[in-house]
């Protein structure tokens, strides 16, 4: 029995010293991390207008993950007796896929998942309407590496805001959602490879 147990617990220890533990970070090759400021061009309530913000995050691999915040003041809604200023704005996580990040120009896609709050202002800036809505902003385009540190995107995506109900007839969750165009600026160490837990290169 003794010599069982022996034969047990040399075979478990053979196993632990050989065996590789496989973890969901085990195979990224480069890490990094950045940040920026983000342009879009979209339409809200019909009007052209320009939403303006920024996000960072970290990178793993052709994957990074992180936070952005958009907004913009651009538009009206008018009714028959007054016009009021729209403030319209979003922030929440954000993700997107690069391949391949090492070639000057590639591919670029990402997804903004945020939430924020609609308010139209009166003529003397007081609030008269708010509510909350969510924002759904997949996108595809191309970015260019302009630098070791800079990166820029240019892409083109939909819009969804879904949740507003509590806004006057005539303005409601379609006024808000559309198609967009988008300029990101990546200011950041865009990652390293790694092999053995020591940097090989840089790019």
């Amino acid at each position: 029995m003794k010599f069982s147990m022996a034969i047990l617990m040399m075979l478990f220890g053979m196993f632990s010293v050989n065996a590789q533990q496989e973890t969901l970070f085990s195979n990224i090759n480069h890490v990094g991390g950045f940040g920026g400021p983000m342009i879009e061009m979209s339409q809200v309530n019909g009007e052209t207008v320009i939403d303006v913000g920024g996000g960072g995050g970290i990178i793993l691999d052709n994957f990074f993950i992180g936070g952005y915040g958009l907004g913009t003041d651009n538009a009206s809604f008018e009714t028959d007796v007054e016009t009021f200023d729209i403030d319209f704005g979003h922030g929440g996580l954000w993700m997107g896929y690069v391949v391949p990040a090492n070639k000057v120009v590639h591919g670029y896609s990402s997804v903004k998942v945020g939430w924020g709050k609609t308010i139209l202002k009166d003529g003397k800036g007081d609030r008269a309407f708010s509510d909350n809505h969510i924002a759904i902003l997949p996108e595809i385009g191309i970015e260019l590496n302009i630098t070791k540190w800079f990166r820029l995107a240019a892409t083109g995506g939909y819009r969804i805001v879904n949740g507003l109900d509590d806004l006057p007839e005539g303005l409601d969750n379609d006024s808000f959602s559309g198609a967009f165009g988008s300029l990101t600026f990546r200011f950041g160490g865009f990652g390293y490879y790694r092999d053995n837990d020591h940097i090989d290169e840089e790019f």
